[in-house]
């Protein structure tokens, strides 16, 4: 696997590679992954039987990489993975993120024992999703997206929200996506008593909506709910400004770590994620998981996510925001109901073992179209 994200750097796709990787692993396959690495992090790992390879490159943040830190990822991995190619005999090598992940095996395709690779597409790596990022870059590729994708064995998406932009903009380079959503470890989260406290677990981009949380909290005053914002990111100074002259009692905890996070996501009664755009949030599925009361927009993937297990407003709407909210903090009986809810959907549905069966099944199709397309006697 190929990610420039794997715990504990990065947001949704880091989560994803990492539980993908250890549930493929406890099915029996063997798994090395090469992503990124920063200061402070060793250059391998042992992750419950994930190898993790630490590449270098000038990342500097841990919740987001820019341009220049990609390319010298780009470039790293290119070195490691035909290097390691070149030792071990893969079957296939999946790519998170079609850029700028997927240049790598597009650049090693046609080298001698390099397997066929597959794709994920998460967001932000196409045009047209993330209004926060990359829109230069999102301009100047759609051609290298395209040969990317036309190049890959088998491409995956996460929710159909993301498949109705990546066919409306590479239908033909694409072939036949195919659906898998991401995964949650559900035995993570203990139930723990809910306490009267509102949480958001967001990268602070403003596209995630947190201002909309701010304003809505302070149409209702008294409610007795404190604000936990986990994350970090550009508009966190705007955000701590909002809370401030608004009056909301706002905690801002920054970028936390896994067990510090799944405390605050055990403890809280209530989650809210009000993004105008978005894939398959992990931070859902984690709330789901955790048997939060979710409030959640209607944009992207997210209705995908949550199904009847929460309560969903128009992207941008802050007095229906607002009255949802209410609704949850007058009811602490109905909000635990919905939480249960939300636990029994991400158990039935979002479980590793059953996301990774259906990987399984995407590696195996790649795998037999390439050894179909091979002359009879390299195949035999």
């Amino acid at each position: 696997m190929l990610n420039i994200e794997y715990p504990p750097l990065g947001g949704g796709a880091s989560p994803v590679t990492r539980g993908l990787g250890r549930a493929l692993v406890a099915l029996g396959h063997a798994v090395d992954v090469v992503t990124m690495r920063r200061r402070g992090l060793a250059r391998t790992e042992d992750d419950q039987g994930v190898r993790v390879i630490r590449v270098p490159t000038l990342r500097a943040r841990t919740e987001l990489s820019h341009v220049h830190e990609l390319v010298t990822y780009v470039a790293s991995a290119y070195a490691e993975a035909r290097a390691l190619a070149a030792a071990h005999r893969y079957d296939v090598c999946h790519a998170h993120f079609v850029l700028p992940t997927g240049l790598v095996p597009y650049a090693l395709r046609r080298r001698p024992g390099f397997p066929p690779y597959v794709l994920t597409c998460h967001g932000s790596d196409l045009p047209g999703y993330n209004p926060d990022r990359f829109r230069l870059l999102h301009r100047l590729t759609p051609w290298l997206i395209r040969r990317v994708l036309r190049s890959a064995a088998g491409v995956i998406v996460p929710s159909a929200a993301l498949e109705g932009l990546l066919r409306a903009r590479f239908a033909a380079a694409c072939g036949t996506p195919v659906r898998i959503a991401n995964g949650v470890d559900v035995e993570r989260f203990a139930a723990l008593e809910k306490q009267p406290r509102i949480l958001v677990a967001a990268r602070l981009f403003e596209r995630k909506g947190v201002h909309q949380v701010i304003e809505a909290l302070a149409t209702l005053p008294g409610i007795g709910y404190g604000l936990e914002i986990a994350g970090d990111g550009p508009a966190r100074a705007d955000l701590e400004r909002l809370a401030r002259q608004t009056g909301v009692p706002c905690h801002f905890h920054g970028w936390l770590d896994r067990e510090r996070l799944d405390r605050l996501f055990e403890r809280c009664r209530i989650f809210v994620l009000p993004t105008t755009i978005d894939n398959f949030p992990v931070a859902l599925l984690e709330a789901m998981a955790a048997r939060c009361a979710i409030v959640t927009s209607r944009a992207g993937g997210c209705p995908e996510v949550v199904g009847d297990a929460a309560l969903l407003v128009s992207a941008g709407d802050v007095r229906g925001l607002a009255e949802a909210v209410g609704t949850l903090v007058g009811d602490p009986e109905a909000a635990a109901a919905l939480g249960a809810r939300a636990r029994a959907r991400a158990e039935r549905l979002f479980g590793w073992r059953v996301i990774a069966e259906q990987h399984e099944t995407v590696y195996r199709g790649a795998v037999g179209a390439v050894t179909r397309a091979l002359p009879r006697a390299a195949a035999s």
